[in-house]
């Protein structure tokens, strides 16, 4: 989509020029590295804008998830088990050009774009004042939920913390992933909610949606617990992520919008397909997670999943406007 070109044309990165000149023409030129001081970096980026000495891609047909290669974000030990499963059907889905690929901390990847996973603003205040950030990182994602990970001030008041994480970020020069999971909902209840007790209205009262657009370069909709069969009947996950995307859109229509995909929500792969295939015309691309993939059968279901991508949205597919 045009909304995602202007995304990755200010991202920098040569990966990100080479998914431009695959999905369109006229990649943008590199960004300047970010800093890893404490103090701004010169020519702050700011959500929305173009960064110096870049220029967006031209605008053309692309669709992802119709006319061109999708756009994936994986995490590092995820992508490599779905790799040992099923190399073909990766090499299929996922092009390293249109690859976001999270690590952890002493992780590293040559996959594709490298985003710092992060959990706290906190740690990223820390890292950027210790300069500890590798030098080859241009993204960074915040992925706030109800666990030990994000401390409880940010849990309590994630617009606050995210427009916090996503200025310090772009201060420095990084492009913001924001990623609010549904448990920050006041009173959320995690066995009402597994009982099929949906929150996502509450979620989207909250403002998360529009939020996160706002200050952010991506902004991912956590959806994959409405995979449950709890919640099938209800068709939520469609339901949500439309909503979400909608609200996200009407609050910053430049914002690049994924959806989550997992594979510990799903009984078979037939209903991951169903999911992708009910949202991809709304979203930019999806974070496919695969919880537990270090036992053989979570990479297998994402790779029967990968197999079944329609081909225009696999990483064969022709470019858009049949260039």
């Amino acid at each position: 989509m045009t909304r995602l070109r202007r995304v990755l044309a200010v991202a920098g990165p040569a990966v990100l020029a080479g998914a431009l000149a695959a999905a369109c023409s006229g990649p943008g030129a590199p960004a300047r590295p970010p800093a890893t001081s404490a103090a701004p970096s010169p020519g702050t980026i700011v959500p929305g804008t173009t960064a110096p000495g870049t220029t967006p891609a031209p605008a053309g047909s692309c669709h992802a998830g119709v006319s061109g290669a999708e756009n994936w974000i994986m995490g590092s030990g995820e992508l490599s088990a779905a790799q040992s499963a099923g190399a073909p059907s990766v090499r299929y889905a996922v092009s390293r050009a249109h690859l976001f690929v999270l690590l952890l901390r002493g992780q590293s990847s040559t996959a594709g774009q490298q985003v710092a996973d992060f959990r706290s603003y906190a740690e990223l205040r820390k890292m950027l004042r210790q300069g500890s950030i590798p030098a080859g990182i241009r993204w960074v994602m915040y992925d706030n939920e109800q666990w030990s990970l994000t401390p409880a001030a940010e849990q309590a008041d994630p617009v606050r913390y995210e427009r916090l994480f996503a200025r310090l970020a772009h201060q420095h020069g990084y492009r913001v992933i924001l990623a609010p999971a549904q448990d920050l909902v006041p009173g959320f209840d995690k066995d009402s909610f597994r009982a099929g007790r949906a929150v996502w209205q509450s979620y989207l009262a909250m403002g998360l949606a529009s939020a996160s657009a706002r200050v952010a370069d991506v902004y991912e909709i956590q959806a994959q617990p409405y995979e449950m069969s709890v919640y099938r009947s209800q068709h939520a996950y469609a339901s949500f992520v439309a909503a979400a995307a909608a609200q996200a859109r009407a609050a910053n229509p430049a914002v690049a919008i994924y959806a989550g995909l997992s594979t510990q929500r799903v009984s078979d792969a037939a209903q991951l397909l169903q999911d992708y295939l009910a949202t991809r015309g709304v979203v930019d691309g999806y974070w496919l997670n695969i919880p537990r993939h270090d036992q053989p059968g979570p990479p297998a279901l994402a790779d029967q999943f990968l197999r079944g991508l329609p081909a225009p949205a696999s990483a064969r597919a022709a470019g858009c406007g049949g260039t």
